[in-house]
C-alpha cells in the first residue's frame, strides 16, 4: 500500500513562520539550516520562497530586521555603539553597509516626517531651481521644478513634520551638493542623510549609487543587480519614489531599448543631466 505524499508548505507558509522567527529574535546569529528550518523548509526552498514572495534573499530580510532594531534603539537614547551590537550587528563596519547611501552614516538616520523639523532651501541651476531640504540629521528631499510647487511637494511628502516657513541659510552646504549635482559634478564625501524606505527601496537605491557617472543602466539591470530579476516594475516604483533626486541617481535608469522612459521632472532634464555627466 503507497504511502500518501506529504503536503509541502505554500511559499507564503514558509516565508510567513521563518519572518516570524526573525522579527522575534533578529540578534540571533542566523545560518542558511537555521533559517530554512524556523520555515520549516530547505536551505534552496526558502530562498526561492522569500524570491517569490517577498522579492529578496532570507539573509536581506534578516539584515533589514536588524537593521530596523539598530534605528528603533537609537530613537530610545542609547548610544549607536550599543545599539549596533544589540541589534546583532558584529561590527560598526555590518550596520553602515546595511544602511549606507551617499555619505549616510547610522547616526544621521532619522525619524521620517513624524515630530521632525524640517528646513529648506532652494537656489537656481543649470536644470532649474533645485530645492533642498533636511531634518536636524541629514538631507532629507531633494527636487527640481518651480519653487511654490517643490514647497507644496514638500508638504505633502512630509504632511506630520514642522516645516520651516522660511529659506534656511543654515542648508548652504547641502544645497551646493545638489547643485554639484545638477551640474554633474561629483558628490562631497561626507553628505548625511536622512531618508526612510523598505528594504526593497534600499536595495534598488544602493543600486543606483553604485552606477558609475556617465553610464547608464536598465531597470531590467537593476533588477538583475539586485538579485530581483523578475521585479522590474516594482524597480521602477522604487526609482519614481525615490526622495533625493540627483544624490540618489535615479536619472541614470532608461529602458532596455535605451529610451529614457519617464523621469519626475521630465525627460528634457533626465537628458541634460546624462549628456552633461557624460562630457
Amino acid at each position: 500500500m503507497s504511502s500518501m505524499p506529504v503536503a509541502r508548505p505554500s511559499n507564503h507558509a514558509v516565508v510567513t513562520a521563518a519572518c516570524a522567527a526573525v522579527l522575534a529574535r533578529p540578534d540571533a546569529r542566523w545560518t542558511s539550516a537555521g533559517l530554512a528550518k524556523a520555515g520549516g523548509t530547505t536551505p534552496v526552498t526558502l530562498q526561492r520562497a522569500f524570491r517569490a514572495v517577498l522579492g529578496l534573499s532570507p539573509r536581506d530580510y534578516v539584515v533589514a530586521c536588524r537593521r530596523q532594531r539598530f534605528l528603533d534603539t537609537v530613537k530610545t537614547g542609547e548610544r549607536v555603539t550599543d545599539a549596533i551590537y544589540s541589534a546583532g550587528f558584529g561590527s560598526p563596519s555590518r550596520v553602515y553597509d546595511a544602511i549606507r547611501l551617499p555619505g549616510m552614516t547610522p547616526a544621521t538616520y532619522g525619524r521620517g516626517g513624524k515630530g521632525a523639523h524640517i528646513r529648506w532651501l532652494t537656489g537656481a541651476s543649470p536644470l532649474g531651481h533645485v530645492m533642498v531640504a533636511a531634518t536636524e540629521r541629514g538631507l532629507c528631499f531633494v527636487q527640481v521644478g518651480d519653487d511654490v510647487a517643490m514647497r507644496r511637494a514638500l508638504a505633502e511628502e512630509f504632511p506630520r513634520a514642522s516645516i520651516a516657513e522660511r529659506p534656511s541659510r543654515s542648508l548652504r552646504s547641502l544645497l551646493s551638493a545638489a547643485l554639484a549635482a545638477a551640474s554633474a559634478k561629483p558628490l562631497p564625501p561626507e553628505l548625511p542623510v536622512d531618508i526612510s524606505g523598505t528594504a526593497f527601496q534600499w536595495r534598488v537605491w544602493r543600486a543606483l549609487t553604485r552606477i558609475p557617472r556617465g553610464q547608464t543602466r536598465s531597470y531590467s539591470d537593476i533588477a538583475r543587480a539586485i538579485g530581483s530579476p523578475s521585479s522590474v516594475r516594482a524597480v521602477a516604483r522604487a526609482c519614481a519614489t525615490n526622495p533625493v533626486a540627483l544624490v540618489v541617481p535615479c536619472h541614470r535608469v532608461v529602458r532596455a531599448d535605451g529610451d529614457l522612459a519617464g523621469y519626475r521632472w521630465g525627460t528634457s532634464v533626465k537628458k541634460q543631466l546624462l549628456s552633461k555627466e557624460r562630457r
